[in-house]
């Protein structure tokens, strides 16, 4: 019973090691030629900007004016070359080794 309990202890440990991380902010700029997608994000009383490389696993949701669109890596990040796209509204979520994992971004 000892060592089951050491066991589930030892993998809960595991995954919240791995889990996902959630970066919140707005969109700065959208390099298509590079793909990479640059947020602002707050933290604390700055804003810091945040340079994130999309992979071609990468997925996205785009709602622009109540129409969502979606997609992944390179097509998906083209979703964002749209005139309104700065100050948009983003949330990334990462893997723990800061992968870009899928960015759901509303523009207005």
């Amino acid at each position: 019973l000892f060592a089951f309990l050491l066991l589930v202890h030892g993998a809960t440990e595991g995954a919240q090691a791995q889990k996902a991380q959630m970066v919140k902010g707005t969109i700065k700029e959208v390099q298509l030629d590079k793909d990479v997608l640059i947020v602002n994000q707050k933290v604390k009383n700055e804003v810091v900007d945040r340079e994130l490389s999309i992979l071609n696993t990468t997925e996205f949701v785009v709602t622009i004016k109540g129409e969502k669109k979606t997609g992944t890596g390179s097509s998906g990040l083209k979703l964002l070359d749209v005139p309104n796209v700065k100050g948009a509204s983003v949330q990334v979520k990462c893997d723990k080794d800061v992968n870009v994992l899928k960015v759901t971004v509303t523009i207005k």
